[in-house]
């Protein structure tokens, strides 16, 4: 099943969709996105099904990030051991011992298929990466790795887009990952059942249809039940916050030349099994 979240003659609404390409539906729910996930995590997808208000086609709602208004987006960077080594003259020298963790700002956030504003006032290194997004369903405090995976609804698709040079310059991340309405996510959110618990699947990222970058989540170098229990440890997890898994080697700005996001360029992030999101960039606003 994928969750999805859109606006459809001006009224945002919660839906799963049904079939593929010009045939695909939305089936309009009654519950909301918070209520879908946490009926999907409790094994109570059938309530979902059972619970339509209506039909419409794909093709003519608008899609959003399925994020809640309580949605927390919590990142982990250097997951990756390519990309620890392909930036480590720049961000971490040696492997990193414990995930490291920062936030993104609902602000931030943007729809599947969005125009990106990613404006060369502010910068011109806006640089792309590729990510998974592990979406919880139930609230999890001080949950150990062995129980991480009752907590999880499903997977989505993150464009963990950034701004490389007020990263680079700030010893905090936080500038440097939160322009506004520049991470793309979606384009909905597939549950965990259908794409199964420690998913060893494939991330990849194009500019302009090159690939980018291409990886396998099994090389992440913390998994996920880890990243659940470590966040949990410190601050309770709530249905509808999303983990977004770390980016592999690949990013713009260690390319030699360094390549960045540039007016008119359509960036995608495809994950096996879960979705494909598509943005173009304008850069001139």
């Amino acid at each position: 099943m994928q969750l999805v979240q859109f606006v459809h003659h001006g009224a945002t609404r919660c839906g799963f969709v049904e079939g593929d390409g010009d045939d695909a539906t939305v089936v309009e729910l009654d519950w909301s996105l918070r209520d879908a996930l946490v009926l999907l995590t409790t094994g109570q997808g059938d309530r979902i099904t059972g619970a339509q208000n209506g039909r419409v086609k794909l093709s003519d709602v608008v899609l959003l990030p399925p994020v809640t208004p309580a949605s927390r987006i919590f990142c982990i960077g250097i997951n990756y051991l390519d990309h620890q080594q392909e930036s480590m003259d720049v961000f971490l020298a040696t492997v990193p011992k414990a995930p490291v963790v920062f936030m993104k700002d609902l602000s931030s956030i943007a729809g599947p298929f969005d125009q990106l504003d990613l404006p060369s006032s502010l910068s011109v290194e806006f640089d792309w990466e590729a990510e998974l997004g592990v979406v919880i369903g139930a609230p999890a405090r001080n949950i150990s790795e062995e129980d991480s995976w009752d907590v999880v609804a499903g997977y989505t698709v993150v464009n963990d887009v950034s701004v490389r040079d007020r990263q680079v310059r700030h010893v905090q991340w936080t500038l440097g990952k939160n322009a506004p309405a520049s991470t793309p996510i979606g384009p909905g959110i597939v549950d965990r059942d259908t794409v199964g618990i420690k998913p060893d699947i494939e991330v990849t990222c194009r500019v302009n249809g090159v690939v980018k970058q291409n990886a396998f989540t099994r090389d992440l170098i913390f998994d996920i039940p880890r990243l659940i229990s470590e966040i949990s440890q410190v601050t309770p997890l709530l249905p509808g916050d999303i983990i977004v898994s770390g980016t592999a080697a690949g990013v713009g700005f260690k390319r030699n030349p360094p390549e960045f996001l540039r007016e008119g360029d359509v960036v995608e992030v495809e994950i096996a099994g879960v979705g494909k999101i598509s943005n173009k960039v304008r850069t001139e606003c």
